[in-house]
């Protein structure tokens, strides 16, 4: 067997046609350089680098018909690569690793590639590399990318799958097309119908450690002021019962609990889980589904303060933060409900309130004393946070974007020195004061108000949208103080941006005074955010809702892979008996006719002989009936003329006297003699 199918490649080898070899050669070269461009900015530079130079000497070897390398120089280079590859990722599995090593490989096996079988793997390996690139990145532009690498990828199959000489490009992209468009009903079957499991199905882990753009942990003074120049995409949140009010849209992130003089940092206790929760009658609930993108940690976004969501396996921590069990690498999505008004009084946690209670008595003794001093003349604790907030209010602090840098004590050179800072100078020095008043206070990280999109039902929050404000512990509940109100009122009632220009600062990024771009820009995010719910976003629940839709009441996996089944046989039934009808030839009427003329004659006359053609047939026909000659000569000749004749008529005319010309035989009834 093996003989046999050696002496067959050796036999292909020999009967190709160098021509067309080449040709093929040269669109797998294409093809490879195209699936593998969406790779190179994800791995090691040396990658792109090897491959680049390996398909451009194949090139020149296709083109010069160079002789291609023996065994003894593709052995050890495909070794190499694989030695490298392992060296370089500490793995040849995962997503960079293994779209690197089929990278190097592909290339390589372009220097063995004498055969279609060769040919053929080289393509399936591309169609791997297009779906790992789509486990990298599912955004609308990179789809649209892959699907045009899907279908050059689709048109080199069908070229290097020739005998002969490939085909011109365009007719090979038609076919390829056409192909893929035949597909297209069982590729959406598929989708709707396959059955989901929960989680985020279209992600890897990528291996990739480097920085995000996000909330952190921790939180020095002036952090989230450098957050606040990024334009980038936090999240979108769409309202399901109405949106509230900006001065509502508190996003709960990170909490910071202890502060060492310089930064604040959280507790590392995942595992507590939050008390059962109470709440005032009159409380608020809000519900929204909520599209997060990636940011590389465990925390996810919700209103204050959230009863429910559906999260696979996320839960409420202590700090009443929402946890995911793992980091949040690839954009997911999730519905949820918070009640916003304030809660009835809680059992105390003695321990988180302690945490609350340190500060560090070497550090920020300014501070320190003016707190002390202050909380001696204010006994009542809500009074004493008032006077803290009017502090802020009349002794001349700024809201900037680009505060000074800070020392050591950097509570104290905020509030005698600079006096100006964003947020989280604001909220650092706020809960300093409240703890050096012996009143429990921590700092709560994440995201407040966003922007409304004119042209979707859903809102966007950018990382500019980066907020820090204050819980204190009183009358035994954590409240909320903001006191970056206190000194820029703007930036939580009205959001942002309209706070930045009320005080003539701007980020630099934004182009809102031009209604076309910002139009535009409103337009595309609109798109993106509907392939990001309807596409990536279709997990288990979306499909229920649409089987319910239908009918399906609770399917279950078996119901689904029957429905599957008997969708895909009825479809791919239905394609079968198109192309059968397409591939069966049309009825020729004007020869039906004539057809119907010669048995018409046949019976009454003499049958027509099988070489006789219809001038010769006439002549016989009115030698013998001499009395039907006039209309004979009038049915063949018409017929003649029609048939070999017709281009000298206009095509209307040329059908209107072929129906004439099919009724005039229909009614033609020789008797016979």
């Amino acid at each position: 067997m093996m003989i046999w199918r050696s002496n067959h490649a050796a036999n292909e080898r020999r009967t190709e046609n160098p021509l067309a070899a080449s040709g093929q050669i040269i669109w797998l070269i294409g093809t490879l350089l195209i699936v593998s461009i969406p790779h190179w900015f994800y791995l090691h530079l040396w990658v792109p680098i090897v491959v680049i130079a390996i398909l451009a000497w194949r090139t020149f070897a296709a083109l010069k018909r160079w002789p291609l390398p023996s065994n003894w120089v593709r052995v050890p280079l495909t070794l190499l690569g694989f030695v490298v590859v392992l060296f370089s990722y500490r793995s040849v599995s995962g997503l960079s690793a293994g779209s690197a090593l089929l990278l190097v490989m592909a290339s390589l096996k372009l220097l063995e590639t004498r055969g279609h079988r060769d040919r053929a793997i080289v393509i399936f390996i591309c169609y791997f590399l297009l779906f790992a690139a789509f486990l990298r990145e599912q955004s609308l532009w990179s789809s649209s990318y892959l699907i045009a690498g899907v279908l050059a990828t689709t048109a080199a199959m069908f070229q290097t799958a020739r005998i002969g000489s490939v085909i011109p490009a365009t007719q090979a992209i038609r076919i390829a097309g056409r192909l893929l468009l035949q597909a297209l009903p069982i590729a959406l079957l598929l989708f709707l119908l396959f059955p989901r499991i929960p989680g985020p199905f279209w992600s890897l882990p990528t291996g990739d450690k480097q920085a995000r753009s996000g909330l952190s942990s921790e939180l020095n003074p002036g952090d989230i002021s450098e957050l606040t120049l990024s334009d980038d995409l936090a999240f979108r949140v769409r309202f399901l019962n109405g949106a509230p009010e900006p001065v509502e849209l508190y996003w709960r992130g990170p909490v910071m609990d202890q502060f060492d003089g310089r930064k604040w940092f959280q507790t590392p206790n995942w595992e507590r889980t939050a008390p059962d929760l109470s709440f005032a009658d009159t409380a608020r609930i809000i519900e929204y589904e909520l599209t997060l993108e990636p940011h590389g940690q465990r925390w996810l976004l919700a209103l204050e303060t959230p009863f429910n969501w559906d999260a696979p396996r996320a839960r409420l921590s202590a700090e009443q933060q929402l946890l995911n069990p793992y980091p949040v690498e690839r954009r997911v999505s999730y519905r949820s409900a918070s009640m916003t008004d304030r809660r009835l009084p809680a059992a105390p946690n003695n321990e988180a309130i302690e945490r609350a209670l340190r500060v560090p008595s070497d550090l920020n003794r300014r501070s320190l004393a003016f707190a002390q001093k202050l909380r001696q003349e204010t006994p009542d604790e809500a009074r004493y946070l008032e006077r803290i907030l009017q502090h802020f209010n009349r002794e001349g602090f700024r809201y900037t974007l680009r505060p000074p840098l800070l020392g050591d004590n950097p509570v104290d050179e905020f509030m005698f020195e600079s006096r100006r800072g964003f947020c989280g100078h604001y909220a650092s020095a706020f809960a300093f004061l409240a703890r050096a008043g012996g009143i429990p206070a921590r700092i709560v990280t994440g995201y407040q108000g966003g922007n409304p999109n004119p042209l979707s039902n859903y809102w966007i929050v950018r990382q500019s949208d980066a907020h820090a404000w204050v819980e204190v512990w009183l009358n035994e509940s954590w409240v909320r103080y903001d006191p970056t109100g206190a000194v820029a009122p703007d930036r939580i009632e009205y959001g942002f941006d309209t706070a930045m220009d009320r005080l003539n600062q701007s980020t630099g990024t934004r182009f809102r005074d031009n209604p076309w771009i910002t139009r535009l820009a409103m337009s595309w995010d609109a798109v993106h955010a509907n392939w990001n719910r309807w596409i990536l976003g279709f997990g288990p629940e979306t499909q229920a809702k649409i089987l319910n839709f239908f009918g399906f009441k609770n399917p279950t996996v078996k119901h689904l892979i029957i429905t599957l089944s008997l969708s895909v046989t009825f479809v791919m039934l239905l394609t079968g008996f198109a192309q059968h009808y397409r591939s069966k030839p049309k009825s020729d009427k004007l020869l039906s006719a004539y057809q119907l003329l010669c048995r018409k004659t046949g019976n009454a006359i003499r049958p027509k002989k099988p070489a006789e053609g219809p001038g010769e047939y006439l002549e016989t026909l009115c030698v013998k009936r001499p009395e039907l000659a006039t209309e004979l000569q009038s049915l063949f000749n018409r017929y003649i003329q029609l048939r070999y004749d017709g281009n000298k008529h206009d095509l209307e005319t040329n059908k209107i006297e072929r129906k004439q010309l099919i009724r005039a035989i229909r009614r033609f009834n020789p008797k016979p003699v």
